[in-house]
């Protein structure tokens, strides 16, 4: 409890001294050394990675991360949407540990002898392995030859249908490593090779995050049985491992942006007089939120706020525009087309986790963020329980990391994937097991 207080009155401390400070540059430089210091603060006590952990981790790689890359000039409303994106971020942090009780119940047991398994699941994985890998191959291709930025110009695509394929590459490794490890009771390597050509498509596409996170659930889920007792040589196994895929990560980011054959690949390429903070906006994925957040700012000031229309998109996104011709678009969507021009018809862009609530309520929706702090202390019970259960609610307890670190980034397309991932969990429990 006391500990969660200090943590508080950092927190605000850090929020007062961001809006008394006017320099862009030391706002962003001073907030990635605290949050840095957190994460591994929690991680080292716990020996766990929380929720908040995998928060504040996307939050400085999609979001911080543009504002640790260099700058010619910088303009007022550049310098109001940094401190709008760290006051609200603290506000999340701050709700979060106001929870310090277990209030809800969340007991899950292994409940598998009490059910029957179809002999046919493990023809049915593999032919979503197959299905994912042929809806898949042909954008993942052009991604690594053209580049992802020109692929995704050519390649016309259902923005629904590529919400749900995604939400399968996300949870099926997980799924298969349930399946032959608490089921068939098979060795690690037979599902890692059933599962490969999921991250084989995932790497052409330079899907860094969905790579690590479909990647991540196959190890949370692994890790209940073959990594319950831990000793060092599984501790060296799952570092190499990780760091294997961190390495991967770097040079997919380095390949992903042109089929330049000419193309230099470094882990860690960077100036002599580099600190910590630019070899990590170097390496991070900065998604524009700053800049987006700016522009928001822009329109808003001379236009009404919407009210609760442009968060209820989550709603209705699933209505069928041949129904509803229309229907409204995400702000992502027709808010850069107000200011800019040049955009194909399926581009959108990120507005982050405060977008579609300040564009209905301006300033007053961090109280709605501050309340996302706390129901992020419920998933976070939720996921513990889930995990340790050992019960097939371990993949959605797995599920919830990806799940909370694109959030960040977009709370409703990040939803309608969790929508998905929900799909795929309720119809193959459905066909796994008989009562």
């Amino acid at each position: 409890m006391s500990s969660n207080i200090l943590k508080i009155l950092f927190f605000c401390l850090f929020s007062c001294f961001t809006l008394i400070s006017t320099d862009f540059e030391q706002i962003s430089t001073s907030y990635f050394y605290f949050l840095l210091f957190i994460i591994i603060f929690n991680v080292i006590r716990k020996l766990n990675i929380a929720l908040i952990d995998v928060w504040n981790v996307s939050f400085l790689f999609i979001i911080l991360s543009e504002a640790l890359l260099p700058y010619t000039s910088i303009s007022n409303k550049q310098i109001e949407a940094v401190k709008f994106l760290v006051i609200a971020n603290n506000i999340i942090n701050i709700g979060y540990l106001t929870i310090t009780k277990k209030h809800h119940s969340f007991n899950y047991e292994n409940n598998l002898s009490n059910l029957k398994v179809r002999k046919s699941s493990s023809n049915i994985l593999i032919l979503l392995v197959l299905f994912y890998f042929g809806m898949r191959i042909k954008s993942a291709f052009l991604s690594f030859t053209i580049g992802r930025s020109e692929a995704s110009a050519v390649l016309e695509t259902n923005f629904i249908l590529t919400a749900i394929i995604s939400s399968l590459g996300l949870i099926l490794p997980a799924l298969i490593a349930y399946y032959y490890l608490f089921i068939k009771k098979t060795k690690i390597i037979i599902p890692f090779l059933i599962a490969s050509p999921i991250y084989f498509i995932l790497f052409l596409e330079g899907s860094r995050f969905p790579l690590l996170f479909s990647f991540l659930g196959f190890i949370l889920v692994s890790q209940a049985i073959i990594f319950k007792n831990m000793n060092f040589k599984k501790y060296v196994i799952l570092t190499m491992a990780f760091l294997s895929l961190f390495i991967v990560s770097v040079v997919m980011k380095q390949l992903r942006t042109s089929n330049s054959s000419y193309n230099k690949v470094s882990i860690f390429e960077t100036t002599k007089d580099a600190g910590l903070a630019s070899l990590f906006a170097k390496n991070a994925s900065p998604e524009g939120i700053i800049d987006m957040t700016d522009l928001m700012f822009t329109y808003f000031e001379t236009n009404d706020f919407k009210y609760g229309s442009s968060t209820s998109f989550i709603l209705y996104f699933w209505v069928p525009r041949s129904i509803w011709p229309d229907k409204p678009t995400m702000i992502g969507h027709w808010l850069i087309r107000d200011f800019r021009s040049g955009f194909g018809s399926g581009h959108s862009a990120s507005f982050g986790f405060t977008g579609d609530l300040y564009a209905d309520f301006g300033f007053f929706s961090l109280a709605f963020v501050f309340l996302l702090g706390r129901l992020l202390k419920v998933g976070e019970e939720f996921k513990n329980k889930a995990i340790k259960s050992n019960s097939f609610k371990t993949i959605l307890g797995a599920m919830m990391f990806p799940y909370v670190f694109f959030f960040v980034r977009s709370p409703i397309t990040a939803t309608m994937n969790f929508l998905g991932i929900l799909f795929f969990y309720f119809l193959l429990k459905k066909i796994f097991f008989i009562k």
